[in-house]
């Protein structure tokens, strides 16, 4: 699984420069899962086609990132975004952002920073680097992250509880006394989202962004054998961002499919 909401969004930017828990806000389950062993790599596509950015397709976004730590279930990921200059430049166009002042373009910035963990690396403008380091809490059971909490791992927030049903609510009241709502809006017995040669079954958790500056609102597709395998952003411009992660499994094999030049499924990795 990859983190980071706004990882694609935030990158854009770099250059111009008491909580509480409630009900299902408890998971438990087992920690020791095949998908987040140390070492473990995650691959990320981004649907630029589906945004009309002339001449970009995602290929320009290049990523690596992998698990360098599981303690109990919090399992921390880091690892890196990267592209170059002419396409940080043609998707800030995009946006409309490339006329804000640099001061308002930092702000957006620092509050992206400080919330999910990301630094860059700014020195080869070829080679243009959004650095992430940050954790999530995995288990058999779900998916839960610290964002809301600025970092304090005794205060998770729920993304995703497999054995929820559509209607259920994950709430959160972060340090400012705004709640936060997450709600199941999609549980689908039959499989219906693409990962490379699969289709996998998916429950779909939507969450209305709170003052954020460039999305309304993010749905987060999840599977209750990968995890999190996919993020619909809906950004103010009334674009909608479609984000797909490889989990490490499938990375494999769709990696030994293409080195065979052959296809096939194996029905079991999915069911």
């Amino acid at each position: 699984m990859k983190t980071g909401i706004f990882c694609l969004i935030v990158f854009l930017l770099f250059l111009f420069s008491c909580e509480t828990t409630v009900g299902p806000n408890e998971i438990g389950g087992n920690t020791d899962l095949e998908l987040t062993e140390i070492g473990n790599e995650f691959g990320l596509y981004f649907e630029l086609r589906n945004l009309n950015i002339d001449g970009l397709d995602g290929s320009e976004l290049e990523d690596s990132i992998a698990i360098s730590e599981n303690n109990n279930g919090i399992v921390r990921f880091r690892g890196y975004i990267s592209t170059n200059i002419e396409t940080v430049n043609k998707i800030d166009t995009f946006l409309g952002t490339q006329n804000l002042p640099k001061n308002s373009k930092d702000l957006v910035l620092d509050a992206y920073k400080q919330k999910y963990g990301i630094n860059y690396d700014t020195l080869d403008q070829n080679n243009l680097k959004m650095i992430i380091d940050t954790k999530l809490k995995i288990t058999s059971e779900g998916i839960q992250d610290f964002f809301h909490a600025k970092g304090d791992e005794s205060k998770p927030f729920t993304i995703v509880k497999y054995s929820s049903n559509v209607g259920d609510k994950y709430e959160f009241t972060n340090t400012e006394g705004k709640k936060i709502v997450r709600t199941v809006i999609q549980k689908n017995p039959d499989e219906d989202w693409d990962i490379a040669f699969w289709r996998v079954k998916t429950i779909r958790v939507e969450e209305e962004l709170i003052d954020d500056p460039l999305a309304d609102k993010v749905i987060y597709v999840c599977n209750h054998k990968f995890g999190l395998v996919g993020l619909i952003i809906h950004l103010k411009n009334g674009k909608i961002l479609d984000t797909t992660v490889m989990p490490p499994t499938l990375w494999f094999c769709a990696n030994l499919i293409i080195s065979n030049n052959s296809l096939y499924i194996i029905e079991s990795l999915i069911t």
